[in-house]
C-alpha cells in the first residue's frame, strides 16, 4: 500500500516506475501502458539521489514486457544495500492482446 511507503519513499517508487517505463519503450515502437506492478519492497533511509537504479527485463514479446527494478544505496557502514526493489508490468495499448495483467 502506498500509505505505507516510508518517507520519501513515493520519489523513490516514482524514480523507479520512469527507470523502468524507459527500459520498456526501448523495447516497444508502440505506445505502452504501465499494466502491474508487484513485490515492491522500499527500504527507510534512502533517498533517490543516494541510489543508483538497474533494470531487468525478465519477460518480453510483441504485447508485454516485465521489468525488474533495483535501486541500490549505501548503508552508513559503506556496504551496498539494496534500497528499493520491484517488478513492473507495461503492454501496448494497440490490438488485441492474449497478454492479461
Amino acid at each position: 500500500m502506498l500509505s505505507n511507503l516510508p518517507e520519501r519513499g513515493l520519489d523513490l517508487m516514482d524514480a523507479m516506475v520512469a527507470a523502468a517505463a524507459e527500459r520498456a519503450s526501448s523495447h516497444f515502437l508502440e505506445v505502452i501502458r504501465f499494466a502491474r506492478c508487484e513485490d515492491v519492497q522500499v527500504h527507510e533511509g534512502f533517498t533517490t539521489r543516494d541510489v543508483d537504479i538497474e533494470t531487468w527485463p525478465l519477460f518480453a514479446d510483441h504485447q508485454a514486457i516485465v521489468v525488474s527494478v533495483f535501486a541500490m544505496g549505501a548503508n552508513d557502514d559503506g556496504s551496498i544495500a539494496t534500497a528499493a526493489s520491484g517488478r513492473f508490468t507495461f503492454t501496448t495499448l494497440t490490438g488485441k492482446r492474449k497478454y492479461c495483467a
